[in-house]
């Protein structure tokens, strides 16, 4: 199972098509519970939105559907943080800059469980 990352043009054209891309970013153990960090960029209408999110970690290796996962922060924050921008390059430059993802790590809708699943693979060994 292995992921594919977009190439530049082809991000910017499958956002511009109204395609979702994401991009898994972190797992976070705290000393109760752990989350992962992971982010989405669309487009609506004429604007192009960044959605992060931080959800519980719920998954093992036969469940990672991370879509299913509970929001950590559910009361503010139940379907993500969401920022709006006027290009897919500003939504990507945001993403980057703030969230810490890598403008080369995008992937198409989809593959961030292949993601999620293939970071559970790395560390259980």
């Amino acid at each position: 199972m292995m992921s594919t990352y977009l190439y530049p043009a082809e991000l910017k054209a499958r956002v511009h098509l109204g395609k979702e891309i994401e991009q898994w970013l972190s797992y976070v153990q705290e000393t109760e519970y752990s989350y992962i960090r992971w982010l989405s960029i669309s487009k609506d209408g004429n604007q192009f939105t960044v959605t992060y999110f931080e959800s519980v970690d719920e998954g093992d290796e036969d469940f990672y559907d991370v879509y299913e996962f509970s929001a950590l922060d559910s009361d503010e924050f139940p379907d993500g943080a969401l920022n709006e921008f006027n290009s897919v390059e500003d939504a990507v430059a945001f993403a980057v800059e703030t969230y810490g993802a890598s403008a080369d790590k995008f992937l198409a809708s989809g593959m961030i469980q292949d993601e999620y699943s293939k970071h559970r693979r790395q560390n259980s060994l």
